[in-house]
């Protein structure tokens, strides 16, 4: 604690000045001093001693600081002398930049007394550095076209120094163009401006090396060099020249599309934009620009489609090279197609027969024409067909072909012909066509219909339904159409009794046949009859077919029984021997069944007998045979009923009645002799009667046994597989199989036997018939109609031919005789020639039609009549006819009206060539017609608006090419001659091309001027040359194109602008904006910065195009407040004009107050008075009232803020603080300036409270109370006490100690101990409930400040009982001497008190809390002890058969966990009366005169054979029942009700039993006895489940009666 306090108290003497900050100020202004830059450290600035007029040893003793602004340093004290001193070298330019002057503020502090005393020292400039330009290359690009005079700024110098010793003036080196004038921006900055003296020629000086000199004004001179690289600038002053003015090109027809047909050349002797060169197609025609295409940059020509040169032979195209100054040249390229062979000849059908009747000797079928409209070797042409086809082609004259049949045809072997017509040309390579011809061949009804099968076998069930499906029949018809289409009908069948009508109908379209009523097995069992087939030709054809219609049979008729006869009269018996042997046939019961079949197989069954056991039969004969031997016991009559079932589905059945009567004697030879059976003289009949009957009961008992086991295991074996059945062996084979031949059976059938364990009886069991799977396929849907039919059953169909047949051939010569006819005269052709040729003849386009064009009976020498007989006719090329024959007259018409440009468009001739065809005998003439062309069309131009882009220096006399005009008509009628509408610059020429067609040109008669005519209209006129002439016009649009002849112009040279600070980045600061009277380019202006300074790149940005001049980073009034930059407007021609841009930057508040700590307390001790926390300063950089600033702090806080000399303040408290109640203060300073809006500084002061030992520590209760459980282990944890002090630190660390207790004579230091520093305790060795059940003490809690302070608290701690003590029993003593004995009346009542058993436990609560039970007893029913209270008690009334003694022996057991318990012993003597202490005289006993004690013996003996026996039974009877009797789902067993209830509860509240136990009594239905069956417990909510092994006990003993 001194320790602190010393501390403190010096930090309190320290910062204790502070406080008189607010009484002094500075007394005079602040002492200015001076230093030159680079000055070395720890060089005299002043004394500061002599300055303030104190001692040496005064400033010392005054604690004099040197406080300065900012982190570093640059002055330092030194108090022995009184010396300011530098403390490192300065460097003006690092610390203020281009600032003038350069000053640096200090304090000096004096503490004792407080004095402050403001100082500035100014650095002084040397010239250390050199101009530095900040690009040392510049380029400058000046048109040759700039006048003298004209000025070009550069990019100025950096010093860094300031005054003389910055940039004086600039130097250019000697040249014959340049001079550089060094002028001076407002901001007293100087830079280089470059004056043109004498005009550049980049023909002479494509370019310039100049070298820039700044030099400063220091002494000695410092300089800085820059390189300036000039490029002059060319103007468009010559137009592109083509290499060549006339290129030739040949080019095959076939080249693919982007072929290159040739590539142009110009060049232009100017550079750059201006030598750069387009090419493009100049006035080029509609086909051209679609056939043509050229590359812009290159001058490649290619294809743009293919070219054929059937269509046109040569091109002629204009090409234009063009520069970027509209100066342009051109040149012509002529293109030959070569024609190759790229067309493949063409089939042209004149006539086509496209169905040949069968059977028809040689018919034409086609005549068609050739042709490849290639030239020579490639337009020669050969033909063929296919050579597996029976027909061939004949040639005739001018590529005429006849395509003719060879031999008749067969529709049915083949009805379509696809005949291939390839026709081949010459050329290389060879080229085909190929004409596909379908050929159909008409049908003639020559075949009959022909059925699938020559007969068809239908099944059909009995007692169908009416209408029923059963089947169809189907026949087929060769022949096609009507000739195909068959009917089906039933014949007349061969039996007229037969009503077949009635019976089976057909359906006449598809053959499908239906019974038409319900159809009898019995009476009808197979019908047959013939279907016919006729088709729809002329005459129809016919065949038929043989239907056979089985009848399968259905179970519709139950056994009958032959024998025994069961017609009501007296019934038939049987004799029997009973010696007969086991098998003894009896009788054999004969059935039958009028069904068929699997129907008609019968099987017997016996259904009831006397005697179950004794007589049997056969399932598969009938017989009735004995089972076993007969016995005398066996009764004398028997009736066996038998049933007698088919095998049908469902199966119907028949019972017999059988009578039976058993003798003694029979006539039969195979009995045996009465003498044989046994010898009567041997043995008494008494005994062998009495041997018999023991005999047969034992037999009878010992064949039940057997047979009760034998049906156990049988029934449960049996489930042992799926079915629970198994075939039996022996008599009962698995398979009966039908060897009669009689096809009954018509596969294996498998029969299974079943005996029920339970029954009694045999079960005869019929399946269903087992068909493998690998046997078979279904034969047809008659099988699938009739499942029951087996996979056997087969049949066969035999094919036959058909029986009638009829040809009809003259049907199809008459049905096709017209079209032979048609096309007989096509055979001529080939016999035939050419005989003459007729024209040519000529008409003008347009005629009307029916104009007369010729008389053909003239030329053709013909009468008049010959014209119709000889069949003559017009054939013309393609598929429209031009032309029209009059038969009656002779004259050639015109069919429509023609147009010339229609039919052979430009070409100069058109002609329209035809055939003049006579049929009888054949000739063809050779004819054509000539279309003469008319003046129908005006000239009309592709363009109807020309546009010219022509400079206003182009020379007088050049020319301009023009769009020609096009004219569909041919020769005079066509354009001759352009005109111009008259003006002063241009007239117009007509040239010739190389093709005949003519085209214009303007020619420049006069210099354009564009300031005077920017644009001329001219109207340019095409005239033909008919009569009278037609005329089309366009009109030319010339635009003047301008030259650079101007610079821009600004709008004002000088622009000033005020911006906030605060104005966001991208912000408009102005809009520049220059003029050009120029256009186009020319006139297209670019706005720069001149020389921009690097402040002026990273904080301005102009637009290029629009002159917007934007903010690219914030301005900052604090940091420079305003920007000069000059600008240039820049035209596409390369000359420029200029402007300054000055920008002022207004102050805006947009900055913070900033707070400087400048000393502050670390933590403060509580309970202290006024202490100083913090001294600091607060400063604002904005200017006006937004630098004005005020202080304060949070009110709610015990702390004042006092202000002191310039923006000082002082943080003193204003009370004793209590760390108690507050250990952390967080104090926000908040600096608001008087701006607008107001902006604001928080600074977070964060005082810390040091603790002072003033709090000792407090427990968190007064009291504790702890238990442990006695027989703990030593070290046991038993509990924790808890203190705290409200301190902090070492003040707050408590230390836990156990106090003295207040009796000496507890030993608590051996029976618990403490953990001082948590305050666990712990018993330290094992305690006793019995021997200590609490314990008192009192636990200390000290702290570890100085002095110390401590509390105290009161522990308890209770030992808990543990179950170690057994039950001690007071009374009866059990001390090994005479038992104890009670006596009880036999005279005395239910719950008599016998006795009490009196015992203590020395444990207590539950542990002691003890429970009685009787566990052993002489006669367990007679005595009963009470659970709580320990009262032994008669249960009932006595007895004299009660025993006199009787020994209890007793449990008293705990509630402890573990219970523990004792026993005790307690004798009861039964007395008469309580005249007899003990024990009874003996003639109380009994009185043996009564009774013998032989006949007492032999009664007890007897009594308890009996009683064991009958208990024995009992118990197996009932545990066999409760054991196949399960669960109660079952049924065997229920819970009883009355004595034995279904729980049993204990009541007296000492948990005696702990579950429910279930007592079930279980009753046989047909046993006739009850059983108790004791079941084990049964646990609650859980469900009992039985085997299916019990449900099978429990069922056969139900039906064991039936057994």
């Amino acid at each position: 604690m001194e320790a602190s306090r010393k501390i403190i108290c010096k930090q309190r003497q320290v910062l204790f000045l502070f406080l008189f900050l607010g009484s002094s100020q500075a007394g005079t202004e602040p002492r200015r001093y001076s230093v030159v830059e680079e000055t070395e450290g720890s060089s005299l600035v002043t004394n500061l001693a002599k300055d303030l007029d104190l001692g040496q040893s005064e400033l010392s003793r005054r604690g004099a600081r040197v406080i300065s602004k900012g982190n570093k340093l640059h002055l330092q004290l030194d108090q022995e002398t009184g010396n300011l001193l530098l403390n490192e070298k300065l460097d003006r330019e690092a610390l203020c930049s281009h600032t003038e002057p350069c000053v640096l503020r200090f304090q000096v502090l004096l503490e004792n007394p407080l004095e402050f005393f403001q100082a500035e020292v100014q650095v002084i400039d040397i010239n250390d550095h050199s101009p530095v330009f900040a690009e040392r290359d510049m380029l400058l690009k000046i048109s040759e076209s700039s006048p003298p005079g004209t000025a070009f700024p550069l990019k100025n110098a950096q010093d860094v120094d300031v005054g003389r010793n910055n940039i004086e003036s600039y130097l250019i080196s000697p040249n014959s163009y340049f001079r550089v004038l060094t002028r001076k921006r407002s901001d007293g900055r100087k830079y280089p401006e470059l004056v043109l003296d004498k005009p550049l020629d980049r023909e002479q000086e494509p370019e310039l090396r100049l070298t820039l000199i700044a030099q400063d004004g220091g002494s000695p001179r410092r300089s800085g060099t820059a390189q300036v690289y000039i490029e002059v600038m060319d103007i468009n002053d010559n137009a592109p020249e083509f290499e060549q003015p006339f290129y030739s090109v040949q080019i095959p027809e076939d080249s693919p599309i982007g072929f290159p047909i040739v590539t142009v050349s110009a060049t232009d002797v100017d550079i750059g934009v201006n030598g750069e060169i387009s090419y493009s197609l100049f006035q080029a025609s509609e086909e051209i620009r679609t056939t043509f295409e050229i590359n812009l940059m290159t001058g490649d020509i290619r294809l743009k489609k293919h070219l054929d040169f059937e269509t046109i032979q040569s091109y002629e195209v204009n090409i234009e090279a063009r520069d970027a100054g509209s100066l342009s040249g051109k040149c012509t390229v002529l293109t030959q197609v070569l024609d190759v062979n790229d067309n493949a000849p063409e089939v042209t059908m004149s006539a086509l027969n496209r169905q040949i009747p069968e059977n028809s000797p040689e018919t034409v079928v086609a005549v068609f024409s050739v042709s490849d409209i290639d030239s020579e070797e490639n337009g020669k042409v050969s033909c063929s067909i296919q050579d597996d086809l029976p027909f061939f082609l004949k040639s005739s004259l001018e590529n005429f072909y006849t395509l003719v049949t060879e031999r008749p045809l067969d529709r049915e072997s083949r009805d379509e012909y696809n005949i291939t017509i390839t026709v081949t040309d010459l050329g290389t390579p060879r080229l085909k066509t190929q004409h596909n011809i379908t050929v159909l061949v008409s049908d003639v009804n020559d075949n009959a219909p022909a059925f699938t099968q020559t007969s068809y076998t239908l099944f059909v069930r009995e007692n169908n339904s009416p209408a029923l499906h059963i089947g169809s029949v189907s026949a087929t018809d060769t022949d096609a159409g009507a000739n195909a289409q068959v009917t089906y009908s039933l014949l007349p069948p061969q039996d007229p009794r037969l009503p077949l009508a009635s019976l089976v109908s057909i359906n006449a379209d598809n053959g499908q046949l239906f019974a038409l009523r319900a159809l009898d097995y019995e009476a009808l069992q197979a019908l047959e009859f013939r279907v016919g087939a006729t088709d729809r030709g002329s005459p129809a054809l016919s065949s038929q077919a043989l239907v056979r219609v089985l009848v399968l049979d259905a179970n519709d008729n139950a056994p009958f029984v032959l024998y025994p006869l069961q017609n009501g009269s007296a019934p038939c018996t049987e004799l029997v021997p009973r010696a007969a042997e086991p098998g003894y046939l009896v009788s054999k019961v004969v059935a039958v069944d009028g069904d068929a079949g699997q129907n008609a197989w019968l099987s017997y069954q016996l259904l009831k007998a006397t005697e179950p056991g004794l007589f049997g039969v056969w399932a598969h004969n009938g017989e009735v045979r004995t089972a076993r031997l007969l016995s005398e016991r066996d009764a004398a009559k028997h009736r066996l009923v038998l049933l007698v079932k088919d095998n049908g589905e469902p199966p119907l059945s028949a019972s017999v009645t059988l009578h039976v009567l058993l003798v003694d004697g029979f006539s039969q030879p195979y009995l045996p002799l009465p003498e044989a059976a046994a010898d009567p003289a041997q043995a008494d009949p008494l005994t062998v009667y009495l041997v018999v009957a023991l005999a047969s009961v034992s037999s009878l008992f010992l064949f039940s046994v057997l047979a009760f086991v034998a049906v156990r295991l049988c029934r449960r074996g049996g489930a042992g597989s799926v079915g629970g059945c198994s075939v039996p062996e022996g008599h009962f084979p698995g398979h009966l199989v039908d060897i009669g031949g009689t096809g009954t059976l018509s596969q294996s059938y498998q029969y299974e036997v079943c005996l029920t364990g339970g029954s009694g009886a045999s079960e005869f069991k019929f399946l269903k018939p087992m068909v493998p799977i690998s046997q078979g396929r279904y034969p047809g849907p008659e099988i699938g109609e009739n499942p029951n039919f087996g996979n056997d059953f087969g049949f066969s169909i035999h094919s036959c031919e058909p029986i009638f047949q009829e040809r009809a051939m003259e049907i199809g010569w008459m049905h096709n005789q017209r079209q032979r006819q048609v096309l007989v005269f096509f055979v001529l052709l080939s016999l035939s020639g050419v005989s003459a040729e007729l024209g040519p003849y000529s008409v003008v386009e347009e005629t009307e039609r029916g104009f007369l064009v010729a008389n053909l009976e003239k030329d053709l020498g013909l009468r008049l009549t010959e014209m119709s007989t000889r069949g003559v006719r017009i054939i013309s090329q393609g598929h429209k006819e031009y032309l029209q024959l009059k038969v009656q007259t002779g004259d050639l018409l015109i069919n429509e009206k023609l147009d010339r440009e229609e039919l052979c468009g430009s070409a100069e001739l058109c002609v329209l060539h035809f055939q003049v065809l006579m049929e009888n005998p054949l000739e063809i003439f050779q004819a054509e017609l000539r279309v003469k062309d008319i003046n129908d069309h005006s000239p009309a131009f592709a363009e109807r608006e020309m546009i010219l882009k022509i400079p206003e220096s182009s020379p007088v006399g050049i020319t301009f090419p023009l769009s020609n005009a096009v004219d569909l008509d041919v020769g005079s009628n066509n354009v001759q001659n352009y005109k111009i509408s008259p003006n002063p610059h241009f007239q117009v020429l007509t040239h010739n091309r190389s093709d005949g067609r003519k085209y214009p040109e303007l020619m420049l008669d006069k210099e354009l001027d564009r300031e005077e005519d920017p644009e001329i209209v001219l109207i340019l006129t095409a005239l033909d040359g008919g009569s009278p002439p037609r005329y089309g016009s366009a009109q030319v649009h010339i635009e003047v194109v301008d030259v650079n002849d101007n610079a821009p112009q600004f709008e004002q040279p000088l622009y000033k602008v005020h911006i906030p600070e605060n104005n966001p980045v991208g912000s408009l600061v102005v809009t520049v904006s220059a003029s050009d009277l120029d256009s186009g380019i020319n006139g297209k202006i670019s706005y720069s910065f001149i020389q921009p300074s690097e402040d002026i790149t990273k904080t301005l940005e102009v637009n290029p195009m629009t002159g917007e001049i934007r903010l690219r980073k914030q301005v900052d009034f604090e940091t420079l407040r305003s920007y000069e930059v000059d600008i240039k407007a820049t035209d596409g021609g390369g000359l420029s004009g200029k402007c300054t841009l000055l920008l002022q930057v207004v102050d805006v508040n947009d900055n913070s107050p900033k707070v400087t700590m400048s000393a502050l307390t670390g933590p403060i001790p509580e309970n202290s008075p006024e202490i100083v926390v913090a001294v600091f300063s607060v400063t604002d950089p904005d200017s006006g009232d937004n630098g004005k600033i005020i202080s304060s702090i949070q009110d709610d806080l015990p702390f004042l803020l006092k202000p002191s000399v310039k923006n000082f303040y002082t943080l003193i408290t204003s009370r004793a603080l209590d760390r108690e109640e507050r250990a952390q203060y967080n104090i926000t300073i908040t600096v608001t300036d008087l701006g607008t809006p107001r902006l604001k500084t928080q600074h977070n002061i964060t005082v810390l409270v040091s603790d002072v030992n003033d709090n000792a520590p407090a427990f968190t209760q007064t009291s504790y109370t702890l238990f442990v459980r006695e027989n703990n282990s030593p070290a046991l944890h038993i509990g924790s006490v808890s203190a705290t002090d409200t301190d902090a630190g070492a003040n707050a660390q408590v230390t836990y100690s156990l106090l003295p207790p207040q009796d000496p004579r507890l030993p608590l230091a051996s029976l618990v101990s403490i953990n001082a520093d948590n305050g666990q305790l712990f018993a330290l060795r094992a305690l006793d409930y019995e021997a200590l059940q609490a314990l008192e003490f009192r636990v200390g809690a000290t702290d570890r400040g100085s002095p110390a302070l401590s509390s105290q608290a009161l522990v308890r701690v209770l030992v808990l009982d543990a179950n170690d003590n057994a039950p001690f029993v007071l009374y009866p003593l059990q001390n090994g001497s005479a038992p104890c004995t009670e006596l009880v009346p036999r005279a005395a009542e239910p719950g008599y008190l016998v006795s009490k058993v009196v015992a203590v436990d020395g444990d207590a609560g539950q542990n002691a809390w003890l429970s009685y039970q009787l566990l052993k007893a002489t006669e367990p029913g007679l005595f009963g002890v009470w659970a709580h209270n320990g009262e032994v008690r008669t249960a009932r009334l006595l007895s004299e058969r009660d025993a006199a003694k009787h020994r209890l022996v007793l449990l008293v057991k705990d509630n402890g966990e573990p219970p523990l318990s004792a026993s005790v012993t307690l004798h009861v003597l039964l007395v008469d009366g309580f005249s007899q202490p003990y024990l009874p005289l003996p003639e109380a006993a009994a009185d043996p005169a009564q009774a013998d004690p032989l006949t007492v013996y032999l009664v007890v003996a007897l009594a308890s054979v009996s009683s064991l026996f009958l208990f024995s039974v009992l118990a197996f009877v009932a545990v066999r029942l409760c054991r196949r009797g399960g669960a109660g789902s079952v049924g065997g067993c229920s819970v009883p009700e009355g004595h034995f209830p279904g729980h049993l509860v204990d009541i007296g509240g000492t948990g005696t039993l702990s579950q429910s136990y279930q007592y079930e009594v279980c009753l046989t239905g047909g046993s006739g006895t009850s059983e108790f069956k004791f079941l084990k417990p049964v646990i609650p909510n859980l469900t009992s489940q039985s085997s299916g092994r019990e449900k099978e006990e429990i069922l056969y003993f139900q039906n064991s009666s039936e057994i």
